[in-house]
């Protein structure tokens, strides 16, 4: 076995790649038995209710489990290892992202309708991306922290004086609006891009020089 397998093995092994997967297979059922309630949340505008389907929240949380994924004890010897490596490691967030959203928005779909399945999988691309930049930028453990924030603020102010989701409420517009997809797309071309510009990645393009 050569030093490369073994170091890409020993990748696998430290990551909890099943526990992601059942950890969103359990989102995805409590979306299919409970997303269509609602839950109160503080909005910026006077109404004599301010709710939010479940639904939006856990998709949130199905998407930042794979990226929290990534998160291994040994990060600090990874920092300097093989390309092999960080090629598993792409490959890694690669195939846990799809199968997770895959697997969540699957059993999600056994109770929702098409509709909002649609929405919750435009959703998922951005909250992907944001949980993407952060982790990259602070560490993986930290991948929660920019979905949660931009959270905060898209829920708080995302609904606007006419009643109707602003433009770039993704997780919230019908599932066929276009600024909220293109909104979505370019959350995750932000994260992949900073996910590439990750320190590492500096420092192999500094030793071509």
């Amino acid at each position: 076995m050569t030093a490369g397998t073994v170091a890409v093995k020993l990748f696998l092994t430290v990551r909890p790649a099943a526990a992601v997967l059942a950890a969103v297979a359990l989102l995805g059922a409590l979306a299919a038995w409970f997303g269509m309630a609602e839950t109160p949340l503080p909005q910026s505008v006077d109404r004599d209710e301010a709710i939010i389907p479940l639904w939006r929240l856990l998709a949130m949380g199905a998407a930042v489990l794979p990226v929290l994924g990534l998160t291994s004890p040994l990060a600090d010897l990874e920092q300097v290892a093989t390309v092999r490596l960080r090629a598993a490691q792409r490959i890694y967030l690669a195939g846990l992202g799809v199968g997770s959203a895959m697997l969540f928005l699957g059993v999600s779909a056994l109770a929702m309708p098409p509709s909002v399945i649609a929405i919750m999988a435009r959703g998922w691309v951005g909250w992907f991306g944001l949980a993407l930049a952060a982790g990259a930028i602070l560490g993986w453990r930290l991948a929660w922290t920019l979905p949660t924030a931009v959270a905060v603020c898209v829920w708080y102010w995302g609904f606007g004086t006419d009643y109707q989701y602003r433009w770039w409420e993704f997780s919230a517009r019908p599932y066929d609006d276009l600024p909220s997809l293109v909104v979505s797309v370019v959350l995750l071309a932000l994260g992949l891009a900073a996910y590439s510009a990750a320190p590492w990645r500096r420092r192999r393009l500094m030793f071509w020089r």
